[in-house]
């Protein structure tokens, strides 16, 4: 008995000895497979540039998350230094906060390339039904970026993007815009939409060849439409960091609102277009760069040859316009009609230099615009204390380079923090401050320092960045010297910055100046 017990008891011993061997064995693989995906994802290239400790799969999206893009950049610039690197889109990233050596590098084509981003990879495979394809201009590289944006940029300068051809579709904006503000002196007025539907309107008048009515209910779809898809630009969201999260949940909401967004702005324009082609008997139409495009294609089908143009990239192409060239556009005059009715003082000078320059009687054009050095620096004051986005579209190295005394691998990311630029001391004399005068020399002729970066720089400058200028000319001269612009209530606190930043909500009350001396009177 006492044999059999006995065995019982070192059978049992040996069962729990295993069993226990097993659990410690399986707690240490496991340990080990954690410290070792810690270790390659947070362990840096050998010399790399310095920065925070990276929590595995996440990166740094978690502060990026809890603060805002600009707040959550420049505590890593204030932190880091100039050169920082961190874990964005699944990769190594380096931000680069120093103004000078953001002109080096964006001047570089080494690092020109983009990187792959989850909001054109969901795109493409709307347009193809296939990932990771190289369509449109903001997010390819190589012989398809060079080829789909000089097309679309000679096109564009032929229908008048940045000369004075354009001038009469900014016009017939401006005439709405002046009339609705008119009609409403005294009433508090939220002017944001507004601003929106002229922009999209005259981008519509270019890329379609037509425009809208701004009480076209059409026109008001296709802006909620623009709107929707450019507000998801949100590089920094989760969902569009790692691609593994678009497989695992592939119905996530915020993926879907991407999907639907830009299902129906495609839909809406396919059927515009298609009206049009019947309105216009679909005969070559080279009024519109949908029609220039189409023309070049079924030029090069009729003679047998090749061509970088095709439907996919022209509808790609199409998109980018509309998200590139809307919101940022919108969003600065926003600024703009803020700013000025923040600072009474700098209004009352633009006024003055108005009614100098141009006259009472008479309207603002492009022929003046060499004329109003105050009035231009005021304007890319809005641009800079705006800062509409905080940092540039993310770029990779096409190939190893050295920076600053680091080594900087072939593909990895770089992001320009912009906002580090608009308010580095060493070229603002008040870098937080609405001060017009940063863009005067003492002489009052127009400066542009270094450090003003709003459309980028290099090859990968603004597509758009001539017909901003002159939008954004057009539109702040013609409202300033028609109406007053006061701030109607407290402006409530801003909203939390995704890509573009916006002003804090508020609302305005426009004012005659037919019918207000008091800010006529010359300086």
């Amino acid at each position: 008995f006492s044999v059999a017990f006995c065995g019982r008891r070192s059978a049992r011993f040996i069962a729990f000895t295993e069993e226990r061997a097993v659990m410690w064995t399986t707690v240490a693989l496991v340990v080990t497979v954690l410290v070792f995906i810690f270790y390659k994802s947070s362990h840096r290239p050998s010399n790399f540039p310095p920065g925070p400790l990276v929590i595995p799969f996440l990166g740094h999206v978690v502060s990026i998350m809890i603060h805002s893009l600009p707040v959550a950049m420049m505590k890593l610039a204030t932190k880091y230094g100039n050169i920082v690197s961190f874990k964005s889109l699944g990769e190594w990233t380096v931000l680069i906060s120093d103004t000078e050596l953001m002109r080096t590098t964006m001047a570089d084509s080494a690092y020109a390339d983009r990187m792959q981003l989850m909001l054109f990879n969901i795109r493409d495979q709307i347009l193809l039904g296939k990932k990771w394809t190289q369509l449109g201009i903001i997010g390819t590289n190589g012989e398809v970026w060079k080829n789909q944006r000089r097309f679309t940029l000679r096109t564009l300068k032929d229908l008048g993007f940045g000369r004075r051809s354009i001038e009469p579709i900014i016009t017939s904006e401006l005439e709405e815009l002046v009339e609705y503000f008119t009609q409403r002196q005294g009433q508090k007025l939220n002017i944001a939409l507004l601003f929106n539907r002229s922009v999209v309107n005259v981008l519509w008048a270019m890329v379609i060849g037509k425009r809208f009515s701004h009480n076209d209910t059409r026109l008001h779809d296709l802006v909620d439409k623009v709107q929707n898809i450019a507000r998801s630009f949100n590089i920094f969201h989760p969902a569009l960091q790692f691609p593994w999260i678009h497989k695992v949940f592939p119905n996530l909401k915020v993926i879907k609102d991407i999907e639907r967004c830009m299902k129906d702005l495609l839909a809406f324009i396919e059927e515009e277009t298609a009206q049009h082609k019947k309105e216009t008997g679909g005969a070559d139409d080279l009024s519109s760069y949908l029609g220039a495009y189409q023309l070049e294609m079924k030029e090069a089908q009729r003679e047998g040859r090749e061509t970088p143009l095709t439907l996919p990239h022209l509808k790609a192409n199409i998109l980018e316009l509309f998200m590139a060239g809307s919101e940022t556009t919108s969003t600065t005059m926003s600024w703009a009609i803020y700013l000025m009715a923040c600072n009474p003082e700098v209004q009352r000078r633009v006024q003055e230099e108005l009614d100098q320059v141009v006259g009472r009687d008479n309207l603002p054009t492009f022929e003046h615009m060499d004329s109003l050095p105050y009035t231009t620096a005021t304007i890319y004051e809005v641009q800079r204390i705006g800062n509409i986005l905080p940092v540039g579209v993310p770029r990779q190295t096409s190939r190893d380079v050295t920076l600053q005394g680091y080594h900087i691998p072939k593909g990895t990311g770089v992001i320009l923090n912009l906002s580090a630029a608009h308010r580095d001391p060493k070229y603002w004399k008040y870098p937080d401050r609405f001060y017009p005068q940063h863009f005067l020399t003492p002489e009052g002729k127009v400066l542009k320092p270094d450090s003003f970066l709003p459309f980028g720089f290099g090859k990968r400058v603004c597509l758009g960045e001539s017909l901003a200028r002159l939008e954004l000319f057009s539109f702040m001269t013609t409202l300033m010297h028609r109406f007053s612009w006061r701030l109607s209530d407290d402006p409530r606190v801003f909203s939390k910055v995704n890509m573009i930043r916006m002003p804090p909500s508020y609302t305005v009350t426009a004012t005659s100046r037919t019918d207000d001396s008091t800010i006529t009177r010359k300086g």
